[in-house]
């Protein structure tokens, strides 16, 4: 399909010249020594943390990251293509708190992580199990990481995410994947994970954020180098300015990778937006977050590089119209942008802040819709069916005919939640909001829950090495 661009070749070009020289000229803070150390080497200028970047190094360097890969998954059927024309969601990330219409807004816990990598694995619209869907804060936090591994590779055999807090975190999931994976040259030739390291807006990049992403890189793991800034904020006020500023956090992180190991699978990931401006506060629901989408995957095209965005995205605390429209507005422009790589496609309300039961079967609906709409159309004499249209012709009906039958599964998409009966048929069905409709089919979907198959020896090492985490 054809892509929304929002700039011409020329408009990118100058983009990408004024990021070079905000790169070369102003320079990116590094809280990490080594990092630092091998920028210099490279031959980056350095003035303590600050490191200014030539613009030679840094094309070089993106020239070498490839222009797609594959996730692979526990069930080969579930692998994921990472580029190209192709376009992966992954459900709900990062948020301390869950909701559902039976509890209220609560802390979530480890059965709220778990309960989500059980929906994610039911779903066909949610290509790879999220990370930190849900924060257990029922476990310590040294042994969340671990606990949160053992659990999306125990109940989805789906690709996964990977830690992010540090080397530390990255090992740790380098060394759960080995025992369900093989080696570390496995995991470097078939992946089956792939993590999110971020900057630290504006033009900053923080000592754990750099430490697993030179471990990951080392171990020739794939990364997303994910930006957030906040025009208004941490980013100029106008949204081109936000956008070199994102441009260069992003160049900035690829050629780091690049430098640790050439060849180094990684996801151009922008996710910038702009200030709620009478609040002081993030917006992720806002039309310019969408903008910003757009810009993301064009920009990462003209790099040859896979793009991520965010997707079914809102500032609201309830699933209501608010939420409905601003998630199906970052959720469409993503799609129909070109990106290739969707965070927070399921769940997410309050801004980033809680994952919410609901929402993620009622987002989950409009990945799929997103998905017919992505899948295209293909002019054949058969699909143009003018034969068919002459053989009914004025006043006639196509319900009844052999080619509606034929075909209307492969046209039409089904929906699983949404409402499209008569009036008399929904209120005999008990009148239900689609709300409460959501709130029955996440219920629905645990309670029919199928754990897949785990060998029973992987299991066991998989849960000795949780279990040594104090």
């Amino acid at each position: 399909m054809k892509y929304i661009e929002y700039f011409s070749q020329r408009d990118m070009e100058r983009i990408h010249s004024s990021t070079l020289r905000v790169l070369e000229t102003v320079g990116i803070n590094f809280s990490y020594e080594p990092a630092v150390q091998l920028l210099a080497k490279a031959g980056c200028k350095v003035d303590g943390q600050r490191v200014f970047f030539p613009p030679k190094l840094v094309e070089e360097q993106i020239a070498r990251a490839p222009s797609q890969f594959t996730l692979y998954a526990r069930n080969p059927e579930k692998n994921v293509i990472i580029g190209g024309d192709h376009i992966a969601f992954i459900p709900c990330y990062g948020s301390p708190v869950v909701r559902d219409l039976d509890k209220g807004r609560r802390e979530s816990t480890l059965d709220d992580f778990i309960n989500f990598v059980k929906l994610t694995q039911s779903s066909s619209n949610q290509d790879l199990t999220g990370g930190l869907m849900a924060e257990p804060n029922d476990i310590p936090l040294e042994r969340r990481g671990a606990e949160m591994l053992y659990a999306a590779i125990r109940y989805s055999d789906k690709p996964f995410m990977g830690g992010a807090l540090g080397a530390e975190a990255a090992e740790e999931t380098i060394a759960a994947a080995s025992i369900v994976f093989g080696s570390r040259e496995e995991l470097a030739n078939k992946p089956p994970f792939i993590s999110i390291l971020c900057s630290r807006s504006p033009l900053a990049y923080d000592e754990k954020m750099l430490g697993a992403m030179m471990t990951y890189a080392r171990a020739g793991l794939p990364q997303l180098v994910s930006v957030l800034a906040i025009a208004g904020a941490t980013g100029p006020v106008t949204l081109e300015g936000t956008l070199v500023v994102q441009n260069a956090e992003i160049l900035a992180g690829i050629t780091l990778v690049q430098l640790v190991r050439a060849g180094a699978p990684l996801v151009y990931a922008g996710q910038s937006t702009s200030a709620a401006m009478r609040y002081g506060t993030l917006s992720i629901g806002s039309p310019e977050m969408a903008v910003n989408t757009a810009a993301t995957a064009q920009m990462a095209r003209f790099y040859n590089l896979p793009s991520r965005s965010g997707g079914a995205l809102t500032d609201s605390k309830v699933c209501d119209s608010q939420a409905g429209s601003e998630s199906m507005m970052g959720q469409l422009m993503a799609t129909l942008s070109g990106i290739n790589l969707v965070l927070h496609s399921a769940g997410i309300l309050e801004t980033y802040m809680v994952a919410s039961y609901e929402k993620f079967i009622l987002d989950d609906e409009i990945c799929g819709m997103c998905k017919r709409i992505k899948k295209g159309e293909t002019i054949t004499e058969d699909r143009l069916a003018v034969d068919l249209i002459s053989q009914v012709g004025p006043d006639g009906e196509y319900l009844t005919n052999e080619h509606t039958f034929r075909n209307f599964r492969g046209e039409f998409y089904q929906p699983a939640i949404e409402e499209r009966g008569t009036f008399a048929t929904w209120q005999k069905s008990g009148a239900l909001s689609i709300e409460r409709r959501a709130n029955a089919k996440w219920k629905e979907i645990l309670e029919k829950y199928t754990e897949p198959e785990l060998p029973a020896d992987v299991k066991r090492n998989l849960r000795k090495f949780v279990d040594k985490k104090k």
